[in-house]
Formats: structure tokens, C-alpha cells, sequence
């Protein structure tokens, strides 16, 4: 028997919850979506325990859920029916003779109805059927056996319609009902540990030097599995990695010049035609799909609007943008570009869905934003509707050089970017909402707010990915020049 996936532990072990026992243990060398009949063949050498119960026939709404709510309380484990042990002193998988197979439809139905209806909060947990024949465990065609696999679920304690906790007790097949306080509270504080650590992570400072102290940047926190349930994430490896980040072939993409190995995960830096050692697009990608993506900005300042005027040359608004500030007295403003920002967010959204399906991931990601070093700046936009809104309601003024989007450590204080399915929709989707709130956190709003409706939203798109376009040009122009 083999265990896969890398274990997930509490670092301050001070209780059997925060011991070094497995949160993502399975029987199997395969995900659970890949698990097959002849697999439960392995089976025959595990014992039932911690993570394994098996179950003759198909049990009552309260007994299944019992099970369930059990091993979610405790490190999670898998459920089966239609097995029976081979006998009280060896209890590994003894014989295989399932359910009706006629019948799989409504076990698995009366599974997910026994636990919504008898735990709360409901814990995520997966069911299929396995369907033989099976002449390796003797299965015959028209019987099955009913697979569920039940994550450590972070929400605990579970309680059961009954008004108890149960959870798995060492070597014993059955939950038992936990009383001691304790325990109890350890399992209250699972969800509390887990945004406490991320919120450490999130709010540590990043070291720069002493000269890039002032410079503006985004840094974008990237979290799959927020609550650590679904155990099979599998680390990508390192040439698979390399292969994402250095592939920048396709319109909307960027590369990521430099890709190396660090202390539990994998560093990607952009460094050509900057200064390899400085602050420069970073992506630092850990080995559970956490990431920290560091995006500088470009900022500008001149003690004379003509002057600044000539440090935008190639954009098509910058003389009525130049002209809207001597209006409104900002004679020595400090402008933030930001015209590559949506065609980079969707580059690096195309990272992401790419990373997500090497590491197996196919859920949601949350996602935390921080930009620094914006003080009194005034974002710029090259497009029409952006300076229709600052002429006819003011330039907009960042007043925080540190703006977090949003504030707190909740999961609600995330950012929920939908699942991807690996294409190019999903990753535009998820480049736009992250853009559409740093937009707005910088006072952007006009046809970009979440408030306004669709065909605004479209129009104002279209037109900063045309000023988008312009702007990559003109930086070449201005990288030309140089050399």
C-alpha cells in the first residue's frame, strides 16, 4: 500500500488535531476521479481505522452521516459500501459482494441528502459507484461498490442532527461522540489557523532596496484550495513549470525569462530588458498552487506638464490628459501608467489556468491584492471614457501609498475567481476581475465598475485593450531608442 499526495500537518502540534497525522491519506496510487474497481484491490491489505471504514450494505440517512461528519471532524478517510471486513482481529477488505447495482443511483442520492439534511455545516465530500464485474474481487456484473472520500473539513466542528460531534477514534471502525472541551475547541479554531497563516503570508513586507523603497507594485496572493480539503493537488514538476512560464508565443502572453528552484517552490522572473537584479515581474509559485505574483509599475513625474507630456509620446489621449490636469491645477503630477495592466492581468491569468491544470486543480482560486508606493498618484488610462470621467468629476487622487483589496482576513475579504476549464475565456475572465477592482480601488470607474451594466463594461474593455495595444508599442519605440 502506498500513500500519495504530500502531507499537510499543523507546524504547532499540541493536540491529536494538530499532530502529524495525514490530511490528505489515500489507499490509492490514483486520484479519485481515476480510481477504478481492480483498484480496490488494495484495499485487501488496509485496515479499517482513522481513514478507511467499510460497510456491508448501504446504511441509514443518520448513520451515513455519522460516517461522513466523522472523519471531516477528524483527519478526513474513505467510505466504502458493499465490503466487508475479513474479520474483528485483521480488519483489512475481506470479501467484495456490493450493492444491487440497480440500486447505485439511489445510494448515491440518499449519501448527499443523509448529509445535507443531518450535518451542519454540510462538509464537502465526493461519491461515485464502482461497477463490476470485477473477477479480481470477485464482483460480479450486476453489483457495485459505492466509493466516498470525505476531506479534514476546515468548517468544523460538523455537528450531527442528533445535537453531537462524532469523530474517528484510533483503531476503532465506528465515530464515536466527542464531549471532551478541548477537543472540542480544536476543532473550532481549524478555520481560524488556516486564514491566520494566510494572512502572515499576505501581510509580510517585501524586501527591496533601498532605492526601489518608493517604487509602485502590485503584488496578486493566489490561494487554490483555501481550505485545504480537496488532498489530491498534485505538485507540478519543475520542466512543467518551466515549460508554462517561458511559452510566449500567443497574443496576450508574457514570458518569464528566469525559472529556478527555491525552498518550497519554484521562482519565475522576468528579466529581459530590465535589470536582472532588480525589482522586476516575479512570480513565486509554491508547491500547493499558492501563489505571489509581483507586478512594478511604471510611474512618472516632471516639474513641467509639457515635460511629462513627452514621457507618454505614442499615446493617443495624452494631450487631453496633459491639458485635464493644467484644468484642475495639477501642474507636477505623479502619474502611474497603467495602459499594459489588462493586457499583462490577462497574460498572467493564462499562467494561471495553465499551472492549475499541471497541478490537477480545477476549483475556484482566491486571491488577495495589495498596491504599494502609489501615494498621491493619478492613474492613467489611455482610453476616452476614463478622461470623460475625470473631466467631468476630477482626477482621481490615490490618498494611501498601501491600498489592500480588500482588507481583512475573512474568506469573504478575498477575491473568488471562478473555476477554469483551461482555456482562454477563463483565463480573460480572470484577468478581468482582477483588473475591474484594482480599477476601482484606484477610482476607476466609469463603465468599468462591477456596478455598471454589461454593455458598458464591454465597450470601456475594448477600448483599454486598444490603449493597451498602443502602449506595448510605444514601449518598444522607447526600448528601440535606448539601444
Amino acid at each position: 500500500m502506498q500513500e500519495n499526495i504530500h502531507p499537510r500537518v499543523y507546524a504547532d502540534a499540541k493536540s491529536p488535531y494538530d499532530s502529524p497525522m495525514r490530511h490528505d491519506y489515500s489507499p490509492f496510487e490514483k486520484t479519485f476521479d481515476q480510481v477504478t474497481v481492480d483498484d480496490l484491490t488494495a484495499l485487501q491489505s488496509v485496515a479499517e481505522g482513522w481513514y478507511i471504514e467499510y460497510k456491508q450494505q448501504l446504511a441509514k440517512a443518520g448513520s451515513i452521516a455519522k460516517s461522513v461528519s466523522a472523519f471531516a471532524n477528524t483527519y478526513g478517510g474513505w467510505l466504502f459500501y458493499g465490503i466487508v471486513e475479513k474479520s474483528k482481529d485483521d480488519p483489512v477488505a475481506g470479501t467484495f459482494p456490493g450493492i444491487d447495482r440497480a440500486e447505485a443511483d439511489a445510494a448515491l442520492q440518499s449519501i448527499r441528502q443523509g448529509v445535507a439534511n443531518h450535518v451542519q455545516p454540510s462538509p464537502f465530500f465526493r461519491a461515485k459507484a464502482l461497477f463490476g464485474p470485477s473477477e479480481a474481487l470477485g464482483l460480479p456484473e450486476d453489483r457495485c461498490i459505492v466509493m466516498v472520500q470525505i476531506p479534514w473539513g476546515a468548517d468544523a466542528p460538523f455537528l450531527h442532527k442528533e445535537g453531537r460531534i462524532y469523530r474517528r477514534v484510533g483503531d476503532g471502525s465506528e465515530p464515536k461522540a466527542e464531549n471532551d472541551r478541548f477537543v472540542l475547541d480544536q476543532l473550532s479554531t481549524r478555520a481560524t489557523k488556516i486564514t491566520d497563516r494566510y494572512a502572515e503570508w499576505t501581510n509580510r513586507e517585501l524586501e527591496l532596496s533601498e532605492a526601489e523603497e518608493e517604487a509602485p507594485y502590485l503584488r496578486i496572493f493566489l490561494i487554490a484550495d483555501f481550505w485545504e480539503d480537496h488532498p489530491e493537488l498534485r505538485p507540478a514538476s519543475l520542466r512543467s513549470v518551466r515549460d508554462i512560464m517561458k511559452n510566449g508565443g500567443e497574443a496576450y502572453s508574457t514570458t518569464f525569462e528566469t525559472v529556478h528552484r527555491t525552498a518550497g517552490g519554484i521562482v519565475c522572473r522576468q528579466t529581459s530588458n530590465v535589470d536582472p537584479s532588480g525589482l522586476s515581474l516575479t512570480w513565486l509559485l509554491s508547491n500547493d498552487l499558492r501563489s505571489e505574483i509581483i507586478v512594478p509599475l511604471s510611474k512618472y513625474r516632471a516639474d513641467d506638464l509639457d515635460v511629462l507630456r513627452a514621457q507618454f509620446d505614442g499615446y493617443d489621449h495624452i494631450d487631453r490628459f496633459i491639458d485635464i490636469c493644467r484644468k484642475q491645477r495639477f501642474t507636477t503630477p505623479t502619474v502611474i501608467d497603467l495602459n499594459i495592466l489588462l493586457l499583462l492581468l490577462f497574460a498572467l491569468g493564462r499562467k494561471q489556468v495553465a499551472l492549475a491544470e499541471a497541478f490537477g486543480w480545477t476549483g475556484p482560486v482566491f486571491a488577495k491584492v495589495h498596491l504599494h508606493g502609489v501615494w498621491r498618484t493619478v492613474p492613467f488610462f489611455d482610453a476616452p471614457h476614463v478622461l470623460d470621467e475625470f473631466e467631468q468629476h476630477g482626477i482621481a487622487l490615490t490618498l494611501r501609498d498601501e491600498i489592500t483589496l480588500h482588507r481583512g482576513k475573512a474568506p469573504a475579504s478575498y477575491i473568488e475567481l471562478a473555476a477554469a476549464k483551461g482555456n482562454d475565456i477563463d483565463a480573460f475572465a480572470l484577468g478581468t476581475a482582477l483588473f475591474l477592482h484594482i480599477a476601482a480601488a484606484l477610482g476607476i470607474s466609469s463603465k468599468l465598475g462591477i456596478e455598471d451594466d454589461e454593455s458598458q463594461l464591454t465597450d470601456g474593455m475594448l477600448d483599454l485593450m486598444e490603449a493597451g495595444n498602443r502602449a506595448l508599442e510605444a514601449q518598444k519605440l522607447r526600448v528601440a531608442k535606448k539601444r
